[in-house]
C-alpha cells in the first residue's frame, strides 16, 4: 500500500475505497454497471443520431434542410428513436436484472429467476395507470436516471429469495439448471411475493410520481427566485448545480439536463430578449444564469465534467481498460453523453472520483463567474441547439466570443488538471483489485 500510494490523502482515499469496495452493495453495483455498459454504449451513440443530428432542434440537425417529408428519412428517425428507447431508455431494466442476479448469486438462490422477477417489478413499479394509454411507463424511471432505485430494487429482489426460498444445492440435481418446472416451484413464493410488494408499492406510493418532487422544487426554486445580488445567484445556481452532479453520481439526475439549455428561467428570457434588440451579449441585465455558468461551462461530457476525465485518461493512464473505455465513449462525451464513461469505468457510485467529479465543474462555474463579473467575457444569452458540444457552448451562446472561447479552454485544462491525479489513484486501486482476484481473495 505505502509504496503504492505516496502521500496521506492517497493512502486515506485508497482505505477508504477499499473498505467500501468490500460491501455487498459496492460489488453488486460494480458488476451491474459492468454489466449493462454495452447497451449504455450503444444506446450513447443512438442518442447522438436521435438528438444531435436527425432533431431539428439538434447541434447538426440545425444545420441540414428539413426532411420532414422525406419517408427514407422520417423511417430512421423512427428506427433510431425506438433503438434509443429499448436500450439508453431501457437501461433501468437491464440493472435491476443484473443486481438482482448477482444478490441471488451470493446469497446461493435461483439468480435467473430473481433477475426476471426484478424486471417485472421495475415494471410493475414504474407503470402508468392511464385509460388513454393503456400500456405506458415512466420513462424517467427506466432509463440511466433510474440505476440507483434498479440497483436496490434488484438488492431487495434478491434479499426476498434470501427470506422466502431454500438455497440451491451445492451439488446441482440432475437438470436442474434446464428443468425449469422444478426451479419454478422453489422459487414461486419469492416471486408472489416480490410482485404483491411491486403492486401494492406502485398502487399506493406511485414512486415514479413522486420521484419527481425534489427536481421540481429545485427547478422552481431556479425559475421562480432570482436575486439582484451577484453572490446570492451564484450561490443558488452553484447548489442547484451540485445537486445535479451528486445525483447524476448516484445514478439519479437533477433539474438540469446536460442535452439542454434552461428556456423557463425568467432571467435568461430577459438576457435573450436584450440581446435580440442590442445585438450583443455585453451588457446584459443578468450576468449570472445556469446557462452561462453550469450549461456553458460545468457541462464538458456532462454531468460532472466527465470529457476532463477521458482526456486525463488519455494523458496519464497506461491502464489498457481504462483506454478502450475512454476510446469509446470519446464522441458521446464530447456531445455531453457520458452514460458510457459513467459505467464503463465505472464513476457512477465509485469513491475515488466522487471529489473531481464534483470539483471540476464547481470550479469552472467560479472561473465563469469571476470573469464575466470582471466583464472579461460576456455571459451566454444566446438559444443553443440541443447537443451542442460542451467546449463550443460558451462560443455559441455568446454569439462567438473569442473571450468565451478562452475562458472555456482554460475550464478544460483545469478541469483535467483536477482529475488526473484521481486516474492515477484508480488505476493503482484498480492493480491492488487484479492481485486479489488474482489470489482468489476477492469474490467471483
Amino acid at each position: 500500500m505505502n509504496k503504492l500510494f505516496t502521500n496521506k490523502f492517497e493512502r486515506s482515499l485508497a482505505k477508504i475505497t477499499l473498505k467500501l469496495q468490500q460491501l455487498l452493495f459496492y460489488k453488486i453495483a460494480q458488476k451491474t454497471l459492468f454489466m449493462i455498459f454495452p447497451f449504455v454504449l450503444i444506446g450513447s451513440f443512438l442518442k447522438i443520431i436521435q438528438a444531435v443530428i436527425l432533431s431539428k432542434d439538434g447541434f447538426i440537425g440545425t444545420l441540414l434542410p428539413s426532411f420532414e417529408d422525406n419517408w427514407l428519412v422520417s423511417s430512421i428517425i423512427g428506427v433510431t428513436n425506438n433503438l434509443s428507447n429499448l436500450t439508453l431508455g431501457f437501461v433501468s431494466v437491464l440493472a435491476t436484472f443484473g443486481a438482482a442476479k448477482y444478490t441471488a448469486k451470493h446469497f446461493k438462490r435461483d439468480d435467473q429467476l430473481a433477475g426476471l422477477t426484478s424486471m417485472i417489478a421495475l415494471l410493475i413499479i414504474s407503470y402508468i395507470y392511464s385509460k388513454s394509454q393503456p400500456l405506458s411507463f415512466h420513462n424517467n424511471l427506466l432509463g440511466i436516471r433510474g440505476t440507483l432505485f434498479a440497483i436496490l430494487l434488484g438488492m431487495f429482489v434478491g434479499w426476498i429469495f434470501k427470506q422466502s426460498s431454500p438455497e440451491i444445492p451445492h451439488k446441482h440435481l440432475p437438470n436442474f439448471t434446464s428443468n425449469i418446472l422444478q426451479r419454478t416451484f422453489i422459487s414461486l413464493r419469492s416471486i408472489l411475493i416480490v410482485i404483491l410488494i411491486a403492486a401494492l408499492f406502485s398502487a399506493l406510493v406511485n414512486v415514479a410520481y413522486y420521484s419527481h418532487l425534489p427536481d421540481e422544487f429545485m427547478e422552481s426554486l431556479a425559475n421562480n427566485y432570482q436575486s439582484n445580488n451577484s453572490g446570492i445567484e451564484f450561490l443558488k445556481i452553484s447548489g442547484i448545480a451540485l445537486y445535479t452532479i451528486i445525483m447524476s453520481f448516484l445514478g439519479w439526475s437533477g433539474p438540469y439536463s446536460p442535452l439542454d439549455i434552461e428556456k423557463s428561467d425568467p432571467n435568461i428570457l430577459d438576457n435573450l430578449y436584450y440581446a435580440l434588440n442590442h445585438h450583443t451579449a455585453w451588457g446584459a441585465p443578468h450576468d449570472l444564469t445556469s446557462n452561462s455558468l453550469y450549461h456553458a461551462f460545468a457541462t464538458f461530457g456532462g454531468a460532472g465534467s466527465t470529457l476532463a476525465l477521458i482526456i486525463a485518461i488519455f494523458l496519464v493512464s497506461r491502464d489498457p481498460d481504462f483506454q478502450t473505455v475512454a476510446k469509446w465513449t470519446m464522441i458521446p462525451s464530447v456531445f455531453n453523453i457520458n452514460s458510457g464513461i459513467m459505467t464503463g469505468i465505472p464513476v457512477m457510485f465509485n469513491i475515488v472520483f466522487l471529489i473531481p467529479f464534483i470539483m471540476a465543474p464547481l470550479i469552472s462555474m467560479l472561473i465563469a463567474a469571476v470573469a464575466i463579473s470582471l466583464h472579461l467575457m460576456p455571459p451566454c444569452v444566446y438559444p443553443i441547439p440541443s447537443g451542442t458540444p460542451g467546449p463550443l457552448i460558451a462560443f455559441i451562446g455568446t454569439n462567438g466570443s473569442w473571450q468565451a472561447l478562452v475562458f472555456t479552454l482554460i475550464d478544460i485544462a483545469v478541469s483535467v488538471y483536477i482529475y488526473i491525479p484521481f486516474v492515477k489513484i484508480a488505476e493503482k486501486l484498480k492493480k491492488i483489485d487484479n492481485l486479489a482476484i488474482e489470489e482468489g481473495d476477492l469474490d467471483d
